[in-house]
Formats: C-alpha cells, structure tokens, sequence
C-alpha cells in the first residue's frame, strides 16, 4: 500500500470510501466540493449521503489530518448522539 490509498479487508482502494453496513463505497464528494476553495480541500460536509445509522460514526481524516470536517457535520452528529473521532 502507498501515499493515497486504502485497503479495507485485504482491497486496496485509491479513492475516498464510506463504509456502512459492512459495506464499502466510493465517497461521493460532489455535495461537498462547493465548499473546497473555502478549506484548500473537499470538506466532508452534511450534504453527502453519511451513514447517520449506527451509534459511532468514524472519519478517516487522511495520513496528515487534512480532511476537513465541517461543523455542521460535528453539530449533525452531537443532535443524533452519534459519538464521532
């Protein structure tokens, strides 16, 4: 595995993913890239299809952290009481 990839159950994926369920996904950013020119990057922001259904919600913010989340995201899941890190 290198810079910009992720393996999840021995697959390697080059491209953002949402798990949910047990199952993986590619991360449909569009929602969100309205928001890049404002973080430097494509923030996870609340108009992207997040699994909202279980009682943790875990996101990978990249090997250095760069991910932005947005604090309607954060706001979205303390409403939910969905514990996030």
């Amino acid at each position: 595995m290198k810079f910009g990839e992720i393996e999840v159950e021995d697959e390697c994926y080059t491209h953002d993913v949402v798990i949910d369920g047990g199952k993986v996904r590619k991360r449909k950013k569009g929602p969100s890239k309205q928001f890049r020119e404002k973080f430097g990057h494509t923030p996870l922001s609340a108009g992207e299809k997040i699994p909202w259904g279980g009682q943790r919600l875990i996101i990978g913010t990249g090997a250095h952290g760069a991910l932005p989340v947005m604090d309607e995201v954060l706001a979205e899941a303390k409403r939910m009481d969905v514990i996030t890190r």
